[in-house]
């Protein structure tokens, strides 16, 4: 999560959808938390590093859209451009299933390597309340909406277009800047991955980001939003 005051936006980072370039280009523009009631534990305590801002840190840069609305001002909440990207759930899964197959820094990698599958991965999501790293949701519905479910975003790019829909958000926001491409993960289409069963699991178990934000199995049906 981001805020600038300067050019009056909140961007929330919503995993696997280019957030990590999206932060390299927007953080230089960034306001120090620190000026609202979002306050940091310091780095060191003595000159031992503090356990809790590693905790800070994880958890801020997933931060819900609801938690942010509570902490800040309601005159920079509700005046300022608020934006995020979600991703196709089925890629998503795919997606997360590389990521923490391959860095054994996440907390379950050795957990999703023993599973030996994908389609086990899929089964061990669905069981699992928090499987993904520490401040991800399961569901990038329940990133970006209040606790009714209704959406606090002024504007939902879509991964799929990211370079299109970022663009706009570089109109709206008033900066002329190209998208990197970091913390990209590389693997096949994420449609071979998927057996009819792990398809329609999938579908059921997503379907709250399904409809709200257009996908259907093939990719990006419509911009509901």
């Amino acid at each position: 999560m981001l805020i600038s005051f300067s050019h009056q936006f909140i961007f929330i980072h919503t995993a696997k959808t280019g957030g990590m370039s999206m932060r390299d280009v927007l953080e230089p523009l960034a306001t120090e938390l620190d000026k609202f009631r979002i306050h940091r534990p310091p780095k060191t305590i003595g000159d031992q590093p503090n356990p809790m801002y590693t905790v800070w840190e994880t958890l801020l840069l997933h931060a819900k859209a609801r938690d942010v609305k509570r902490e800040l001002p309601a005159e920079v909440f509700d005046t300022f451009f608020k934006f995020a990207f979600v991703r196709n759930p089925w890629d998503m899964q795919a997606s997360m299933y590389n990521f923490m197959l391959r860095d054994p820094a996440i907390p379950n990698h050795d957990e999703v390597k023993a599973l030996g599958s994908f389609d086990n991965f899929i089964d061990w999501v669905i069981a699992r309340k928090d499987p993904y790293p520490k401040g991800v949701t399961k569901l990038q519905a329940d990133t970006l909406t209040d606790k009714d479910g209704n959406l606090l975003m002024d504007f939902v790019g879509r991964y799929e277009n990211l370079a299109e829909d970022f663009a706009h958000v570089g109109r709206v926001i008033g900066v002329d800047v190209k998208l990197p491409h970091l913390n990209k993960s590389s693997h096949k289409d994420y449609r071979t991955l998927y057996t009819p069963d792990t398809r329609q699991k999938v579908a059921e178990h997503f379907r709250k980001d399904i409809e709200m934000f257009g996908y259907d199995f093939d990719g990006l049906v419509a911009k509901p939003v």
